[in-house]
């Protein structure tokens, strides 16, 4: 583990100041980010520092923000991007922040929260540093989630206690994911060879088929299907009929890859407008076969349709490469293979966005925490394959729950590392990661083709945040308080005690 980048060492001083209805008035901070002992090219050692400043507000409405932060080098590994960069820690802290305002108001958290989202109404939305939202309805997706986690049942439940004299707690937390963000954002953070742009190449076949070509490269992420769909939706051709190339040079356009959730908006897109002009092509061809004027066609499930008749792709790919005698001689030269490039209509990005609820069990002698409800309901734009989504999600969550109470980088005095393998790497196992229920709500981004957003990271931004509000929800009877991930049963343990010695009166 020493030879990889470690990320996410945030230090937070933050003071929130809110009416006592819990209007957000205003965030001061200044944050740490420990960057390790050198930068790693081409992301400065500033990547996750100079995030902060911009994305802590989030998606809340406040008129006043001040916030500075400092890239620490240290002789720890270097940080590099990683899954949801910088908004671990920022969704930690404001979230854990907002709870304990509405600790200090007498209201419960969920109400503090709608109080202070932009309603779908105020989108396209601008934060205070100018992010630019470009849709959602941040309210309805926490109102569906408390409504699932049963807010009124939990309260009822910590009044009567429980049998076996675990503490039950209730947290929640709101992230938004800003993706496929466009050139003049990378070059204005210092970041080289980022184009907000990318390329794909869509052919026919002899046999019917289709071949897709695109630079970004598939490790999981299901591109060779979302593609396949894509294309399929313009062109009807089965998606099992369909071939997705990827990540070769010799054979694809250049890229700078896959990061950033950026791979569905750009390459999506790419494959998209590849596929709307490789339609046209086919449809002229398709009314030269009809003998009709081409304003007459047009393409449905694969096929050219005209007045009077039709002919599928697979007739028109199999005349062009194999019976080029039986067109007219005036026909498109051009053939049936297009290369196609796309960028957004905004540099901007996407912000998908996800409301998390969660309910723990807490014992208060050993420090153990078992997850026994957790809600998430997401809003990724359109989707183009549910299943995927679902995927990324779960996943993120499984990692968003070791962030929470098990995985740490600890080092000794001096300066030695004590994790080193994954045999002293804490991660959670299928025992530990709950199956959530999880809802979604599609709110097209005005931006994209289709309307899609990123959402590769959005899953592990919001679980530290949601279960660390849940176990303070739990311990704040005894006086506890976590403010430090991961949130292990010594370090509960040892905060319920020291928050029973400060009770008791001096001998």
């Amino acid at each position: 583990l020493t030879a990889a980048a470690n990320c996410r060492e945030h230090f937070y001083k933050i003071t929130v100041y809110a009416d006592r209805d819990g209007t957000l008035r205003g965030i001061d901070c200044e944050a740490l980010v420990d960057s390790g002992a050198y930068s790693s090219y081409p992301f400065s050692a500033c990547l996750e520092a100079a995030q902060v400043v911009s994305i802590l507000p989030g998606p809340y409405k406040m008129p006043a923000y001040r916030c500075r932060t400092f890239s620490v080098a240290t002789n720890k590994c270097p940080i590099l991007p990683y899954r949801g960069v910088a908004r671990t820690g920022v969704c930690f802290a404001l979230e854990l922040m907002l709870d304990l305002v509405a600790v200090e108001a007498g209201i419960e958290p969920g109400d503090v929260r709608l109080r202070n989202l932009p309603g779908p109404e105020q989108m396209p939305f601008d934060n205070i540093t100018k992010k630019h939202f470009d849709s959602g309805d941040y309210p309805e997706a926490m109102r569906r989630a408390l409504k699932q986690i049963d807010i009124d049942g939990i309260r009822a439940r910590q009044r009567k206690g429980e049998d076996d004299g675990r503490l039950i707690g209730v947290g929640l937390s709101i992230y938004c994911e800003q993706a496929a963000h466009g050139t003049s954002v990378y070059s204005g953070w210092g970041i080289p060879m980022v184009p907000g742009h990318e390329q794909a190449t869509a052919r026919l076949t002899p046999d019917g088929g289709l071949e897709l070509r695109i630079g970004v490269h598939s490790h999981g992420q299901g591109m060779e299907t979302t593609m396949a769909q894509v294309a399929n939706e313009l062109l009807g051709v089965d998606v099992g009929k369909i071939r997705v190339v990827h990540g070769d040079t010799a054979m694809t356009p250049y890229s700078t890859g896959t990061w950033g959730s950026r791979s569905m908006v750009m390459a999506g897109g790419a494959v998209a407008t590849a596929c709307q002009e490789l339609a046209e092509r086919a449809k002229k061809i398709g009314a030269k076969l009809l003998q009709v004027d081409e304003a007459s066609v047009m393409l449905v499930d694969g096929e050219i349709r005209g007045p009077n008749g039709s002919v599928t792709l697979k007739e028109i790919a199999h005349t062009w490469y194999r019976r080029p005698q039986d067109l007219p001689g005036d026909v498109d030269p051009a053939g049936l293979e297009t290369t196609s490039g796309y960028k957004p209509k905004r540099d901007t990005g996407t912000f998908s966005y996800a409301a998390h609820a969660v309910t723990v069990a807490i014992d208060p002698d050993l420090g153990d925490v078992e997850i026994l409800d957790y809600v998430i309901v997401e809003d990724g734009g359109t989707l183009v394959n549910p299943m995927i989504v679902d995927g990324q999600i779960y996943g993120g969550l499984a990692q968003g729950i070791g962030t929470a109470l098990y995985e740490e980088m600890p080092f000794d005095q001096a300066g030695q590392p004590l994790n080193t393998t994954l045999a002293d790497y804490l991660l959670p196992g299928p025992t530990e990661v709950p199956e959530p229920w999880l809802d979604h709500m599609e709110t097209p981004s005005p931006y994209t083709q289709f309307g899609v957003k990123g959402i590769g990271e959005g899953g592990a931004i919001a679980p530290p945040a949601a279960i660390g509000n849940a176990i303070n929800d739990a311990l704040r009877g005894l006086g506890a308080e976590m403010l430090h991930s991961p949130m292990t049963p010594k370090r509960i343990v040892t905060a319920i005690l020291a928050a029973r010695d400060a009770e008791r009166p001096a001998a």
